[in-house]
């Protein structure tokens, strides 16, 4: 029985740095490296993952939230913008305004009514008498610029302060040679940065500076595997005095596709629909339905859309000419190669990889009678991944390298799977 009153929001949160639920996979040995590698001066660590697999969530834990100066690669327009969003965070000013000041005083020399020359000046009537005088202040500013790598260097230069480069491979590559040089730079001058990518884009910041070879500590985060998925379950429900029937679990694990994030999600929209909105009074094993599951798997889809590139990649290139040959399948609707492969994608058991002979044998039996062919199914991914890049440049929910097709953003896998917006783009 627990021993605390929480609140469901509190106890599963997938926006937020876990603290009931916070799971370390310690036999990972992650926090315990990043920690390390963060003590070893003039060494940039490099943290890799899935999307949503909780690299900001490790950083955290790790070091003090206060210490940690976010910068998100994503919008990067020259390498200077990296410290200058860095101070910004610090609210350290980037120019300094100096002003030169000189008092010039006039005496005057007429009597009274009389015209007073004062040079420079407007003139106007004389009041002042014989002996009397008047002060005039005039300056002149100059804004001098202090900011970029050389001020970061001296606000934070040797201290307990982290920059965090999120979203590394973001950053436009024409950019990134300069970059890796002046993170070299900072790094020499005892600048502590950490930097975030995909898997397929983790040695980005070194390929950026060949020099940061052997510079660069890596620490890659990876997919979840059920056990650790299911801790999250098990530590939050628990908390609320609520048991999970094993299989319900393992449903909750599949669905969530290796990402923390979607678990922390998907356990809260189950407390949702099981009305279970704070600890229980007692502990209870509560009977979970299929509609429940399927319930709450929708609920969750709502916290993120992807509905625009779900219809572009439904819809494919626009054709010239002949139409597309129109399949019979396995969901009652008829559907061209486009709508064949995303069934293909979302059907079970859940996988974010395919390679080429599973892809062809997924899209088999999504088909009712005859399939596409080889070279169909082939243009199908090539095209996918196009449009893919297209609406998310650098950062593609789809890749397609010939031999493999990877969804590389679980939240799009999920939302394929589990959101009412496939169903919908169907022609019946």
């Amino acid at each position: 029985m627990s021993e605390n009153n929480f609140a469901a929001r509190d106890v599963f949160t997938p926006n937020d740095t876990p603290t009931v639920t916070y799971v370390g996979r310690d036999d990972l040995d992650l926090e315990s490296n990043l920690k390390q590698y963060c003590e070893l001066p003039k060494m940039v660590v490099s943290i890799s993952g899935p999307s949503k697999s909780g690299k900001t969530v490790l950083i955290n834990k790790v070091l003090q939230e206060g210490n940690i100066i976010p910068v998100i690669g994503s919008g990067i327009t020259s390498p200077d913008e990296i410290w200058t969003r860095a101070l910004g965070w610090m609210e350290t000013p980037t120019s300094v305004t100096t002003t030169k000041a000189s008092t010039t005083t006039v005496y005057g020399s007429t009597k009274a009514g009389g015209e007073v020359g004062i040079p420079l000046v407007a003139k106007g009537k004389g009041e002042a008498v014989a002996g009397a005088s008047k002060n005039w202040n005039t300056g002149s500013s100059e804004t001098i610029e202090d900011g970029g790598l050389p001020r970061v260097i001296k606000e934070i230069a040797h201290s307990d302060f982290v920059i965090f480069l999120d979203d590394f491979h973001y950053i436009d590559e024409t950019h990134r040679e300069e970059i890796g040089r002046q993170i070299k730079v900072a790094s020499d001058n005892g600048v502590k940065i950490i930097t975030a990518s995909v898997p397929h884009r983790t040695d980005d910041v070194v390929r950026s500076n060949p020099e940061l070879r052997g510079r660069v500590a890596a620490v890659d985060v990876g997919h979840w595997d059920t056990r650790h998925l299911r801790m999250i379950a098990r530590q939050g429900f628990s908390a609320l005095n609520v048991d999970l029937p094993p299989q319900v679990e393992n449903v909750l694990c599949d669905e969530a596709i290796g990402s923390p994030q979607l678990m922390q999600t998907i356990c809260f929209c189950l407390c949702q629909v099981l009305n279970v909105e704070s600890t229980l009074n007692e502990h209870k094993r509560l009977d979970v339905t299929d509609e429940n599951i399927a319930e709450a798997l929708l609920r969750t889809s709502h916290f993120t859309d992807f509905s625009k590139m779900l219809a572009a990649l439904h819809a494919g290139p626009r054709t010239r000419g002949q139409e597309r040959k129109e399949h019979s399948l396995i969901d009652g609707s008829n559907g061209d190669v486009y709508r064949a492969a995303l069934i293909a994608m979302c059907s079970d058991p859940v996988r974010v990889t395919f390679p080429y002979d599973e892809m062809m044998n997924r899209i088999k039996a999504a088909c009712v009678y005859d399939s596409p062919v080889g070279s169909s199914v082939t243009s199908c991914l090539e095209q996918m991944q196009i449009i893919s890049e297209n609406l998310q440049p650098g950062s593609p929910v789809l890749v397609w390298d010939g031999d493999n097709l990877d969804i590389t953003d679980p939240y799009f896998a999920f939302f394929l799977r589990s959101s009412e917006k496939l169903s919908k783009l169907s022609t019946g």
